[in-house]
């Protein structure tokens, strides 16, 4: 059965020499979308991506990053937004770097995207009336 899951990849030094993505779309099949990276060889990083494939798939790709040194967390967080305690001052679309966070430029409201979130919670600190949290998931 084909899944998708939005994984976190943190790499050591050893690690981020490797090309590990490329390992795991062409052993694994996965297709996969970066949705956030910041890597650097021979000193370490992280990576955000969406993974897509067979589920059997996707977990013998993740058992082998795991062997191969990285540190592999699912993300199975979201973030909720409550429009009504919202006072839409864009305080958190400031620290929001997908760009999930946005105002409308026609009402200056706050928009949402849920789909371009990488759960990274910057939102959370910068809003100063807590209407941004992350709920947990299955």
């Amino acid at each position: 059965m084909q899944k998708s899951i939005k994984v976190r990849l943190r790499f050591d030094a050893l690690s981020a020499s490797k090309p590990m993505i490329y390992y795991l779309a062409k052993d694994y099949g996965i297709v996969f979308s970066i949705l956030q990276a910041d890597i650097r060889p021979g000193v370490g990083g992280r990576t955000i991506m969406e993974m897509t494939g067979e589920e059997a798939d996707i977990e013998r790709s993740l058992a082998f990053a795991k062997d191969q040194g990285v540190d592999v967390k699912i993300l199975s967080k979201a973030v909720v937004w409550n429009n009504e305690t919202c006072v839409h001052c864009g305080a958190c679309t400031a620290v929001c770097v997908p760009k999930a966070l946005s105002l409308d430029p026609g009402t200056a409201e706050l928009c949402f995207d849920n789909a371009a979130c990488v759960v990274c919670e910057m939102c959370i600190g910068a809003c100063p009336t807590g209407s941004i949290r992350v709920d947990l998931y299955e």
